[in-house]
């Protein structure tokens, strides 16, 4: 889960080449580069409209000003896509490079779009990006209890390193090269 951190550095991201893919609804969805300047409204949008319930270790943050705060973070230290159809951003994900090469990661679908494969739609996508800008690891954190996510990431190759209340993965992209 991304969240201010000190180890965030400045990284000289790559191009995103967008790319429309099919749900398992077979509604097609753009997966894009996040632009701030032009998206953050409709992405403040699509977590004000996020259902509570689905939040994972505090976040998305509910209020309006904190929503504010956190996505400006993000845009400042990280690198974004979204998911969008028909103009509104239905799925978030954000990669904050570290100091050691690696990036801490954090996706959220819009409920309305869960469970059609848009996440992993992503994580695919960011995964090879990941590998293609030489960054060594992903790293991301959900709650021990999100069988869900944990299934999806463990199936992507993601290993648990750390199941206490949050569950800390890592899919270490310098194995995969090697493949």
């Amino acid at each position: 889960m991304v969240m201010a951190s000190e180890k965030s550095v400045r990284f000289n991201f790559p191009e995103f080449k967008p790319v429309v893919v099919k749900d398992r609804k077979g509604e097609e969805i753009l997966i894009r580069q996040y632009i701030h300047e032009q998206d953050r409204e409709k992405l403040i949008e699509m977590y004000e409209t996020y259902d509570p319930d689905y939040r994972c270790l505090g976040l998305p943050p509910i209020s309006r000003k904190a929503i504010e705060n956190w996505i400006d973070y993000l845009a400042e230290n990280g690198f974004a896509i979204v998911a969008e159809k028909d103009g509104r951003i239905v799925g978030h994900l954000v990669i904050v490079p570290t100091e050691d090469m690696k990036v801490d990661l954090t996706i959220f679908i819009h409920q309305d779009y869960q469970n059609r494969g848009l996440g992993q739609e992503m994580m695919k996508l960011i995964i090879d990006y990941c590998k293609k800008a030489g960054f060594k690891g992903i790293m991301l954190v959900t709650e021990r209890s999100n069988a869900r996510a944990i299934h999806v990431y463990k199936k992507m190759g993601f290993k648990i390193v750390a199941p206490y209340y949050e569950c800390d993965m890592y899919l270490d992209l310098t194995e995969q090269q090697n493949e």
